[in-house]
């Protein structure tokens, strides 16, 4: 029996009565229009690169064999196509977000969007038909050496790199220039009075930022500078691709890569944040608060991040011996204080609440689970005695599907829900729950746990073929990725069925 949801209809995110009602409704209806174009565009990527994971599984268990060219060429395409399509998403809501809070020109959101888009489809082509495999870190001179593939499909992934940049970069300006408007200066987005002056601060009626308006800061600041890096990787590995002679270092090149991807890999989580700033309190019932220690962990998150890749170059011996300290220690500075804080603010939001457990919550409060795992299985690999084991095997791509799959993407189908949710006043069936939860939890853990268990016994990622226990391994967690994406379906197609309800609440 569906569950009746009695909530808010101002769907206020975190904003005042006063402040929402001062936005009409036409503009809050296209601000959410235009939410949706990402969300679901991205979405929809994920589907097509899930299929695509579960097809390379499946090779390595040895159930079907398509050869070695076609498998790095689809690892490539899935690599890059899985952080877009995550990132996709959780710009779209947290572009809505601070639309809410201040104003954002959807024109300029559009062409973002239509950058990353446009690079995605460049990708796609480089890949089919041009069968470029030189993975999603692209890293020189791979692309470049021995290559099975033409000088066309380099340029062309190349090339949609840097679109993905580009559009990555527009939307940060975009939303860093909505966060100083709104609070007049990077000082006050910061939380600066509030944490230094607390009591004049207070005194004077001046409230600090939302805590999502610290996850946009972090993303739009870190995010303009990792996309300055991908451009300049692009363009320097376009001008080798078109005049040889032109050399680079293949330290600085790794550097400058890693630095920009596995920041946008990892912000992609922080900007997911967000939504749990404003989903879990609504479920619960109760109000989240900024406060001084979630002020200062993500003060720590905005440098952290960004230097948290070093750990990537630990077996480089020409890397300076300091840097790899600093990537040791900044990898775990970047994961702890934001997870600590937030973690345990969501246990006492929920704590003796009235909590509603429905789809949207389920796998908000999820995601939270599959972002500790993964971020304790970073941890790990980050650590240099372990690091030395691991690094190369498939211990890597555990931690990192654990807290994409199992942290991003259900905090990105949580806050889809809860808009459904809001929108048509009713919650999912409980045996509908149910069966989402058992399929799409057991069968992600499966899947994830097959990752951790080839990591830990050595089997090399990125292989085609890989060693034994690998295939066997592989076998089971193949059988679990099926299972699970047989219960996203099922998610999907109660999802259109809430979405083609008839909306209650004027601003659904």
């Amino acid at each position: 029996m569906a569950q009746t949801i009695v909530h808010d209809t101002h769907a206020t995110h975190g904003l005042t009565h006063h402040e929402i009602e001062n936005l009409r409704p036409d503009d809050l209806r296209s601000a959410r229009r235009l939410m949706w174009v990402w969300v679901d565009t991205g979405l929809a990527i994920f589907a097509l690169m899930a299929l695509l994971g579960v097809t390379m599984r499946a090779e390595q268990a040895g159930w079907i064999s398509f050869g070695p060219d076609v498998f790095y060429s689809i690892l490539t395409l899935h690599g890059v196509g899985m952080i877009s399509a995550m990132a996709l998403a959780t710009m779209g809501g947290i572009w809505y977000m601070m639309r809410l809070e201040g104003p954002l020109d959807e024109r300029v959101a559009y062409w973002a969007y239509g950058f990353i888009v446009a690079g995605v489809v460049a990708v796609i082509v480089s890949v089919f038909p041009g069968k470029f495999g030189a993975a999603w870190t692209f890293l020189y001179p791979l692309p470049f050496i021995g290559a099975t593939w033409a000088p066309w499909a380099t340029g062309a992934f190349l090339t949609g790199m840097m679109l993905v940049s580009v559009g990555w970069s527009i939307w940060c300006v975009q939303l860093l220039g909505c966060i100083m408007q709104r609070h007049g200066s990077l000082r006050n987005a910061m939380g600066w009075d509030y944490i230094f002056h607390n009591r004049a601060f207070t005194e004077a009626g001046k409230q600090p930022p939302s805590a999502q308006s610290f996850a946009a800061m972090v993303a739009s600041i870190d995010g303009l500078l990792t996309g300055a890096a991908g451009m300049v990787i692009g363009v320097a590995l376009l001008a080798h691709l078109f005049n040889p002679s032109v050399q680079i270092d293949p330290l600085w090149a790794k550097n400058v890569t890693y630095f920009f991807g596995h920041a946008i890999a990892n912000l992609t989580i922080y900007m997911a944040c967000a939504w749990v700033y404003v989903g879990v309190p609504r479920y619960a019932g109760r109000s989240y608060h900024t406060s001084v220690p979630l002020a200062v962990a993500w003060w720590g998150t905005l440098i952290f991040v960004l230097l948290a890749y070093f750990h990537h170059l630990y077996m480089d011996f020409v890397q300076a011996q300091a840097l790899q300290y600093i990537g040791e220690a900044f990898s775990y500075l970047s994961a702890l204080p934001t997870v600590v804080v937030t973690i345990f603010s969501c246990l006492m939001l929920v704590y003796r609440s009235k909590m509603r457990w429905t789809l949207g919550s389920i796998f908000i409060y999820t995601g939270l689970i599959g972002w500790v795992v993964g971020g304790i299985g970073a941890l790990l690999d980050a650590s240099i005695p372990f690091n030395n084991n691991l690094h190369n095997t498939l211990w890597v791509p555990a931690h990192f599907h654990t807290y994409m799959l199992g942290g991003v993407l259900l905090f990105v189908l949580g806050f889809v829900f809860m808009m459904l949710e809001e929108r048509t006043g009713v919650a999912s069936a409980l045996a509908l729950r149910w069966l989402v939860g058992t399929t799409v939890f057991g069968g992600m853990s499966t899947f994830l746990l097959g990752f951790y268990v080839a990591g830990a016994a050595g089997v090399p990622r990125r292989y085609a073929t890989e060693p034994p226990p690998g295939p066997h391994v592989a076998s089971w967690a193949t059988v679990g990725a099926i299972v699970m994406l047989v219960g996203m379906a099922i998610a999907m197609i109660e999802g259109i069925r809430m979405a083609t309800t008839k909306p209650q609440g004027r601003l659904s």
